[in-house]
């Protein structure tokens, strides 16, 4: 992901330093210049902001859902980004309180999803969107290990590409992680949006076991240093020490391949 430059304190973004695990982040939080009134009809996005760059950003604050909103969604984006499963590009936010926010570029250029119909014509390929079966098992997989439970029709993007094809991409992990719980397995539930929808994609052979597998063997190669990198480049008002110091030991702890092999004899 690219840097965005405004103005604030130095925090996260995909640009590359040296480090313990040679990949840090930084990232000059983007000043706000215009807000947008919320009419998408999301229970989670409060708030869509023009930034002082140019760009529109669907914005998650530290007081959206339990509190860890804003975290959930930087670890998962980096995540997804270390196991090739694409998102937007993100940025931190300045907000009118002081706090940073997390910014999600709304992306242009992009089929609005508002019918089954419309989406049953992607699933049954009526509708081009390169590498979708590859999408659809990987994401599955990811959410299933960040606990997602909330991964519905609305919360993916199709984002127009070469020769009338489109290119599928991940976002809002608002209900995931740290919000819903690391270690629980609602993602699971049958009557979560994320088990509905993938339903739909088993029953229209969308869904591909092998790059599912692939995905959470992806998850098990990412090393505790670069979990650390993430964390400690977070605004500290979206974790406190303790608990990014408690997920790190997670993560270099057994407890994390054993729920990678748990959830691969479940999927």
């Amino acid at each position: 992901m690219t840097n965005t430059t405004g103005t604030g304190k130095v925090s996260a973004s995909k640009s590359t330093s040296s480090s313990s695990s040679g990949y840090q982040k930084r990232l000059f939080p983007v000043d706000i210049l215009t807000e947008y009134p919320n009419n998408q009809g999301s229970a989670d996005l409060q708030l869509i902001i023009n930034g002082r760059d140019g760009r529109d950003y669907a914005v998650k604050k530290p007081s959206d859902g339990r509190g860890r909103v804003p975290a959930s969604e930087l670890l998962c984006y980096e995540l997804a980004y270390r196991v090739t499963i694409p998102t937007p590009n993100y940025a931190y936010i300045n907000l009118s309180n002081g706090d940073t926010g997390f910014g999600s570029i709304w992306e242009g250029g992009v089929m609005k999803i508002s019918h089954i119909t419309q989406v049953m014509q992607i699933l049954q390929y009526h509708i081009k969107v390169n590498n979708i079966r590859t999408f659809l098992s990987r994401l599955y997989a990811f959410d299933i290990f960040v606990n997602n439970d909330d991964r519905h029709w609305g919360n993916y993007l199709w984002r127009q590409s070469f020769d009338n094809s489109f290119i599928a991409l991940a976002f809002d992990f608002s209900r995931a992680c740290f919000e819903t719980g690391h270690a629980g397995f609602e993602a699971f539930l049958p009557d979560c949006n994320t088990q509905k929808s993938f339903t739909l994609i088993n029953l229209t052979m969308n869904y591909d076991r092998t790059e599912a597998i692939n995905c959470l063997d992806m998850l098990s190669s990412i090393s505790s240093e670069e979990i650390e990198d993430i964390l400690n480049n977070m605004p500290s008002s979206w974790m406190t020490v303790k608990e990014k110091r408690n997920y790190i030991e997670w993560w270099a702890s057994s407890a994390r391949i054993e729920r990678i092999e748990n959830i691969k004899r479940k999927i």
